[in-house]
Order: C-alpha cells, then sequence, then structure tokens
C-alpha cells in the first residue's frame, strides 16, 4: 500500500504594518520599546491593532450585544476533524456569493470546519483586496446550518463576510451567522494560496489570541494536509 504523507501548513497570514484592513482602516503598528542594538539587555516592543485585523475569528459578540464572545468556547472546540475546502475561484470582485452558486455536493455532512476559495488571496497586495472584496449572501447562513449540523466555523479569502461595496448586505450576513442559538463562527481573511479542491485536509486546528470578553481575535490557523 502507498505510504500516506501529511504535513502542516499555515492557513493564515502572519501580521505585519501592511496587512490590509476592512474599509482601509489602520494596519499593525509596532512601538520598539527596548533594542539590544541601543544598548538594552532584550528586545520588546508595543503593538498596537484591531481586534479584526489579519486573519481572524469573528465571535456572536461582533454584532449580537448578547453574544458569545471569547470566553464561551473551550479548547477542544478550535481542533476540527471534519474539514472540506471548496475552489470556486476565480469569483468576480464585489459579488455577492450565494448557496446557489457553490455546489456542496461533495462536502460531507458531517463538516465541522468549511472553507471556500475566492481567489482573492491572490490580490491580498492591492487596494481592490479590500475596496471591492466578494462577500456571502445572507442566507447562505440559514442553508449551511440546515445542510451541515455539525459546522461550527466557515472560512474564506476575502478580508470579510462583508463586501465592503455592499456593507447593508454585509451587516444582514454577519447576523444571519452570528445571531442565533447555533452560531456559526466566520474566519476571515484566510491564506488559502497552497490549497485547492484537491487537497485532503486530516486536522485543522485555530488557535485565537486569547483576550478576555473578546468579540473578535486574530488567529493562528494550522491544517495537515495528506500528500
Amino acid at each position: 500500500m502507498p505510504q500516506i504523507i501529511s504535513k502542516w501548513i499555515h492557513l493564515s497570514y502572519p501580521l505585519n504594518c501592511e496587512t490590509p484592513a476592512y474599509g482601509g482602516g489602520d494596519s499593525l503598528k509596532l512601538q520598539h520599546e527596548k533594542s539590544i542594538e541601543d544598548g538594552d539587555s532584550c528586545n520588546t516592543s508595543y503593538w498596537s491593532l484591531s481586534n479584526h485585523l489579519g486573519t481572524h475569528i469573528d465571535f456572536p459578540r461582533h454584532f449580537v450585544l448578547a453574544g458569545k464572545t471569547s470566553d464561551d468556547y473551550n479548547p477542544e472546540f478550535w481542533i476540527f476533524h471534519s474539514t472540506f475546502i471548496l475552489d470556486i475561484s476565480p469569483v468576480e470582485p464585489g459579488l455577492i456569493i450565494e448557496s446557489e452558486a457553490v455546489d456542496m455536493d461533495d462536502v460531507p455532512d458531517n463538516t465541522d470546519i468549511l472553507v471556500i476559495k475566492t481567489g482573492f488571496c491572490y490580490l491580498r497586495e492591492k487596494d481592490i483586496y479590500w475596496e471591492n472584496n466578494p462577500g456571502f449572501a445572507p442566507r447562505l447562513a440559514a442553508f449551511l446550518r440546515k445542510r451541515f449540523p455539525h459546522l461550527k466555523v466557515f472560512g474564506f479569502d476575502s478580508i470579510s463576510l462583508s463586501s465592503f461595496a455592499h456593507r447593508e448586505i454585509g451587516h444582514e450576513a454577519h447576523k444571519a451567522f452570528l445571531d442565533h442559538p447555533n452560531p456559526i463562527l466566520l474566519l476571515e481573511d484566510m491564506d488559502l494560496s497552497k490549497v485547492d479542491n484537491g487537497m485532503k485536509l486530516k486536522q485543522v486546528i485555530v488557535a485565537p489570541l486569547r483576550v478576555e470578553g473578546a468579540d473578535g481575535a486574530p488567529c493562528t490557523v494550522f491544517a495537515d494536509i495528506v500528500e
């Protein structure tokens, strides 16, 4: 029998001072506090950033006044064993993606994290990435919730579920996913440049920065892929 070889890859971007922000907002700001080159005993710095910058998770509190926060999810929640990636690239700029536009026939019913590749990850260094990103329709939430009862997280390579060109629809979509007894968390701005439909994922780990009561948090995302 052929040997199964697996390896771990990142599905998240490192944060830096050029990280694009939704709506053209502020990126990461770094201020060096101590420097060995300046004669200090160590290197330290201050970081200033939005909690929705870079690859990040949206908790229900992001759009729901009494919604769940980071405190409401235990460590086991962030380990996913039934993963699936759908590559629907290339998606037109500003397009609102409906459930009818995505062929879900091959996605297993027990999927716990669904990742959609729009191809916008290849445009991340251009202004169009935040100015005219694709978004997702509000009714997609109900479709996914019914079709995949174990789905915990919905991820994608657009800067936000909300298209900046269609923000009102984006607000409705966020509420449709998050304002529900069974919320589907949103994993935005993923790095999917190295994945496609043919890639098999054994496991995905999402590791949000732990801040008490957070409505969202930057994440490091790891995937164990089968080669």
